[in-house]
């Protein structure tokens, strides 16, 4: 069935759909289903535009703001993008404390996304109509001028600092920039007062928790293009889905080697082994048989004669046995960030552990914002889980849901760092626990360090 014909609908809500799907051919977005499960609703408690949760989610509008900057169907559909985004994204649960210069700073991110991705079909007109390039921080906001072709003329008079943010949003991918690093600009830039600044969608300290309504916004959006501009860092991922390690890599000596430090510190030492899987270690003892034969380690034979005049016949003799004793073979847990954050790291991390998990010294674990346990002996054949989003507190999660008796006293963390805070109540549950992270790519500390022990960065591969 249609989902547009499962419950009635307005004039108004009708007509906002129609002028959706007008842009829809060109835009190549599947959006029928999501806007099926919306009611469309104008509304004034909203200056612009926002999705609030209820029995049956709404799509607020400002009617005002509509006509007077939405005139083309493309610009409602930005504005509508926009808002979805800030939920796509899940900025408000990865940022709990969110300040004027955070919320500048996501919708900076996201109108940059949008006019990479659909605005060179759709056009920019919404974001260049409200926001003046000559007014800063409005020039934040909107593509320059001459975007996407030639835009370098309009950031000659720039200070350095705002310039290098409009390139990391609007140009070419260099590797991608991160919130982090625009945050951080913006910061310097900005000092500590951010000029008034109209915003697209909705700031406020709720987003939407209905889980039909995420669900149905996460299987729209994974359907949608990637953005031609790729954003490191944290968002909350997609529904979970199986993926293989695929990539070959050779990572250099160096990278191998440091790898290895970090395993033999969580217990593994592969130069010990005597077999590929398992170990012994020689177990002697004297045992006593009885023989026929004779022997002079028989003292009993002397006493024996003496007494019946003759030999025994039956002797006792000892002899020192050597049998080999199977060891447990020292098992080392590693966590391996498997997010999209992770793509150009991850091949390199996964050809250091490939003979460590064929031998069976790791029990290896794949997490995104869940947890996925590696199983078999070969990691090009082992399925995992993963959201591509990123989300430490599952794996501490993982660790206290463990038997006490199973969990390892170390754990090694591969990760670039972009996992976001560590929730208290899961370390005050894992006290005798120490936490070894390896950290590989686009490094990032500042999630970690309050709380692992160890923090390495891996050489380059």
């Amino acid at each position: 069935m249609n989902l547009l014909s499962q419950r009635p609908r307005s004039p108004e809500a009708a007509a906002i759909r129609e002028r959706i799907f007008n842009v829809l051919p060109a835009a190549s977005y599947q959006m029928e289903k999501l806007l099926g499960l919306l009611d469309i609703t104008f509304s004034d408690a909203t200056p612009t535009a926002a999705v609030e949760c209820r029995a049956t989610p709404r799509l607020l509008l400002n009617r005002d703001f509509v006509a007077e900057h939405c005139r083309a169907d493309s610009d409602l559909f930005l504005l509508i993008l926009h808002e979805l985004h800030h939920v796509i994204l899940g900025h408000t649960r990865l940022f709990p404390r969110v300040t004027r210069a955070d919320n500048l700073v996501f919708d900076a991110v996201i109108n940059a996304m949008l006019c990479q991705s659909v605005g060179r079909t759709l056009g920019t007109g919404l974001f260049e109509r409200l926001y003046n390039f000559g007014k800063f921080p409005e020039r934040l906001l909107r593509p320059p001028p001459g975007w996407p072709h030639a835009f370098s003329a309009a950031l000659r008079s720039l200070p350095d600092r705002e310039a290098e943010v409009i390139r990391l949003l609007y140009g070419p991918p260099r590797g991608g920039a991160t919130y982090l690093e625009i945050h951080e600009l913006l910061r310097r830039q900005l000092g500590p007062d951010v000029p008034g600044v109209r915003l697209l969608g909705d700031h406020g300290p709720e987003q939407p928790d209905d889980p039909l309504l995420k669900q149905t916004i996460r299987s729209v959006v994974e359907d949608w293009p990637p953005p031609p501009l790729p954003l490191r860092g944290r968002d909350e991922g997609r529904s979970p889905r199986d993926h293989w390690f695929t990539d070959n890599a050779a990572p250099g000596r160096e990278f191998r080697q440091a790898f290895a430090r970090l395993l033999r510190r969580c217990g593994l030492d592969s130069a010990k082994a005597t077999h590929p899987r398992l170990r012994f270690r020689p177990d002697s003892r004297e045992i006593t048989r009885v023989s026929v034969l004779p022997d002079a380690r028989d003292r009993r034979v002397a006493a024996l004669r003496r007494i019946t005049g003759r030999d025994p016949l039956v002797r006792l003799t000892s002899a020192l046995e050597v049998k080999p004793r199977r060891l447990p073979v020292p098992v080392a847990h590693v966590y391996l960030d498997v997010s999209g954050s992770m793509s150009r790291a991850l091949p390199h991390l996964v050809a250091v552990c490939r003979e460590p998990f064929r031998r069976g010294e790791l029990r290896l674990f794949a997490f995104s914002t869940v947890v996925s346990e590696l199983t078999g002996r070969d990691l090009a054949r082992a399925s995992f889980a993963n959201t591509q989003g990123t989300d430490i507190n599952c794996v501490l999660t993982h660790l206290t849901a463990l038997p006490a008796r199973k969990r390892p006293r170390v754990v090694l963390i591969a990760t670039d760092g972009y996992v976001g805070p560590a929730r208290a109540d899961l370390l005050s549950r894992l006290p005798r626990l120490r936490f070894v992270a390896a950290l590989a790519g686009e490094i990032h500390r500042d999630d970690l360090a309050p709380w692992a022990h160890q923090l390495t960065d891996l050489p380059p591969p």
